[in-house]
């Protein structure tokens, strides 16, 4: 007859712990003597489920006595779990006792019970544990899950032999646009499964939501882990077809050391070398520095600071001429914003892509067609017959439905003619964004204000855009200057016919030598902009050249 104070110390035990495999160890050991148990193994077999994408089959040796155990289980117990699993229990003897009787197992039985019950709540709370660490639709980690997983090396002196990678699937909005969310979710395990097998003990990927994943790879594998980064071979199913694809990656690289004392800073160092990577520096990765993170904190301090410096007037309106080669007269001139920051100029490659990143471009856009509006307007006044001056416009303010509206209100503001005033797009656009740009600057022609692209023949189709977008000025990009060989004057002078066809003016950027000028206007193209005239000029040195309207190239030469 069971012993109902030995079951009592059983249950006891188990209950103490949410370790069911710590706990049953401890329990047996009241037990073990009695029942003549030498060894007692768990056999677990799940179904595939969102925890384990291809189902678990596992073995636990939930105790093991001081003597030795017999090779045969004399005892066998199975239970099933409601989602068509199994638990299986199997008591092995010592070695030379006398067997289990009937009437001894039919003792055990409740034993049995009541600790599969325990192994069962014990599943259940490495689940919810597993849940909160894991994203449910790829089956790796997630943030949590990596963090924890970083720790862990951390605390046994091991992180210190891995590189820490934040890295983002690059133009994956449009493999999303091609194929739709459900096949990109199913595109999403497919990548996963990839750079899941490629990890070796100890490393780890997670993914932090939509197409942004971390990992930790050892360090001497981070040639082989950029490798595979720039061109993951996967498919995407459409319309019953197989389709290839090549998703590449744009990392931020953060190299571990002695100096990390917890692990939730490597999300962060890694972010900021990726948005270095992504927006500032156009390369597939960036490896963090501390030179990086002063950067940060200084784009941090002025990003707080632009509501004020806005305000204050600290960004100034500069410009610089565009000179026709003929007469050397000045036709035009390009606003360009400087940043008075800390008693110096600052530069826009320091602050424009920061703007550009966090949106508050747009702000700073519309502050320069302001300051230009109300220039042009004090030179009328003055008697100085203005030029037109082109604006920068980023293609963010494609979003603003009002956004015609709310540049005819700068003009207005004013009294500025349109004539006076171009606006000036980038060619580096996406190509979905096209249809909106067209939309805008229909929208522009019907207010006479002219349209220009800028760095013109570098985007995405340089000759679907000549076609398509009705523009009035094409910039060339300045390193159609830079070689001057004979393929870039067969394209030079492609681009500047049709140009012409298309009664469109065509504008050089970054002249800075004579050579360049003969070069260009062997080409007929006439109007340039670059240091061989004039570096963007404060307002007031400009509109003394304004004033007198050409250049004296004795002077200059």
């Amino acid at each position: 007859m069971m012993e109902s104070g030995a079951y009592n110390t059983f249950v006891q035990i188990l209950t103490q712990s949410e370790d069911s495999v710590e706990a049953s160890g401890r329990a047996f050991g009241v037990i073990c003597g009695k029942y003549r148990i030498g060894k007692v193994v768990m056999e677990y077999d799940a179904p595939p489920s969102a925890f384990t994408k291809q189902g678990s089959r596992r073995e636990f040796v939930l105790f093991e006595g001081q003597k030795p155990a017999s090779q045969v289980h004399g005892f066998r117990q199975e239970f099933y779990t409601g989602e068509g699993g199994s638990i299986t229990f199997l008591l092995f003897g010592i070695a030379g006792a006398e067997p289990l009787s009937e009437e001894e197992k039919e003792e055990l039985n409740p034993f049995m019970g009541t600790l599969f019950l325990h192994c069962i709540r014990w599943r259940l709370i490495d689940h919810v544990k597993r849940l909160a660490l894991t994203d449910t639709l790829t089956g790796i980690l997630n943030t949590d899950g990596y963090l924890c997983h970083a720790q862990e090396l951390l605390e046994k002196g091991e992180l210190i032999q891995y590189n820490a990678y934040y890295f983002n699937l690059a133009r994956f909005s449009l493999v999303n646009k091609r194929f739709g969310s459900a096949e990109t979710n199913t595109i999403l395990v497919r990548y996963t499964k990839v750079v899941e097998d490629f990890l070796q003990d100890g490393e780890c990927i997670g993914r932090l939501g939509g197409d942004n994943f971390v990992a930790l790879i050892r360090k001497e594998r981070m040639d082989a882990f950029l490798k595979l980064l720039s061109g993951v071979e996967t498919f995407g199913m459409l319309g019953g077809q197989q389709l290839p694809l090549k998703i590449s990656a744009v990392a931020g690289i953060f190299e571990i050391d002695e100096s990390v004392r917890h692990s939730g800073i490597l999300i962060g160092e890694c972010a900021t070398a990726l948005e270095i990577a992504r927006y500032i520096e156009k390369k597939p990765y960036v490896v963090a520095s501390g030179e990086m993170r002063q950067r940060k904190l200084h784009e941090k301090q002025m990003a707080d600071g632009f509501a004020s410096a806005i305000q204050n007037g600290a960004f100034k309106a500069f410009y610089q001429p565009k000179v026709e080669t003929d007469t050397y007269r000045i036709v035009g001139a390009e606003a360009l914003a400087r940043l008075e920051y800390d008693g110096r100029l600052v530069p826009p490659m320091v602050f424009v892509p920061m703007l550009e990143h966090n949106g508050m471009i747009c702000a700073l856009d519309f502050y320069m067609l302001e300051q230009v509006c109300k220039d042009i307007r004090e030179w009328m006044n003055a008697g100085i017959e203005p030029v037109r001056i082109s604006v920068n416009l980023s293609r963010k303010h494609l979003a603003n439905p009002r956004l015609t509206a709310d540049i005819m209100e700068i003009l207005q503001k004013y009294e500025t003619e349109s004539r006076y005033i171009e606006l000036e797009l980038t060619e580096t656009v996406e190509e979905a964004e096209a249809a909106q740009i067209v939309k805008f600057m229909k929208e522009m022609k019907e207010q006479n204000i002219a349209l220009s692209i800028d760095d013109f023949g570098t985007g995405y189709s340089s000759l679907n855009l000549l076609r398509t977008f009705p523009v009035d000025v094409l910039k060339l990009d300045k390193t159609f200057l830079d070689s001057l060989n004979e393929n870039d004057r067969i394209v030079l002078s492609h681009i500047i016919r049709m140009a012409s066809e298309l009664q469109m003016c065509v504008v050089a950027e970054g002249v800075e030598s004579w050579n360049q000028v003969d070069f260009l206007r062997q080409m007929s193209c006439n109007v340039v902009q670059g240091f061989l005239f004039d570096k963007p000029l404060p307002k007031m040195e400009f509109e003394r050249k304004l004033q007198v309207g050409k250049y004296d190239i004795a002077e200059i030469h």
